[in-house]
């Protein structure tokens, strides 16, 4: 991978564990009935352009991507049954508008490789799976099978070969998931270009 591929990854993860770090103690604070709507990081393109700047050499910005979409579900708007895309209803960035917010699908506007994230908090004591599709074909899961009463926000991230048209999005298969400050996000970048 060349430095522009690697520092954006680099950037994207740091975007990433602050996103989740941000979620987790938001849904901290919920569970202790601290009002925390404004604590999410309100402005990811910033966060990325700081650390390209601390990269520095590492970082060649010639080549510089323009597909990045940031996209949750607004708070109490909970997804209570399986469905096929889930639509995150905010848009924090979408960077190349290649994420539509009507559909909750992403379309690869250009070959190459790309970064997705995506979580799940599911409802208290359900199995629950939620799996990240290119293309009807299913890529990766998170599965969850949590005692009575208890709820775990989880998040997965893969790195997909893409051609443009590909399509990607997120599908709650089985129970349901509960959307609090943040915590049902979809997330992507392009980390490199090919021809076609």
């Amino acid at each position: 991978m060349d430095s522009f591929g690697l520092g954006n990854l680099l950037c994207f993860i740091l975007l990433h564990c602050v996103h989740s770090s941000s979620a987790l103690e938001n849904e901290l604070q919920d569970l202790q009935g601290a009002d925390n709507e404004g604590m999410r990081p309100s402005n990811p393109l910033k966060l990325i352009a700081d650390a390209k700047s601390r990269l520095g050499a590492a970082y060649d910005g010639s080549h510089g991507s323009d597909v990045v979409f940031d996209v949750q579900r607004s708070t109490m708007n909970h997804v209570l049954n399986p469905v096929n895309p889930i639509v995150y209803d905010v848009v924090n960035v979408n960077l190349g508008q290649a994420y539509d917010n009507k559909t909750g699908k992403f379309t690869c506007p250009k070959c190459g490789l790309y970064f997705f994230s995506f979580s799940s908090l599911p409802g208290r004591g359900l199995q629950t799976d939620v799996i990240l599709v290119k293309d009807e074909k299913e890529e990766s899961v998170i599965h969850s099978v949590l005692p009575a009463n208890s709820s775990q926000l989880s998040a997965k991230s893969v790195i997909l070969d893409l051609h443009k048209g590909d399509k990607v999005w997120v599908k709650l298969a089985s129970g349901n998931l509960w959307s609090r400050a943040g915590s049902l996000y979809f997330q992507g970048f392009q980390l490199n270009g090919k021809a076609n």
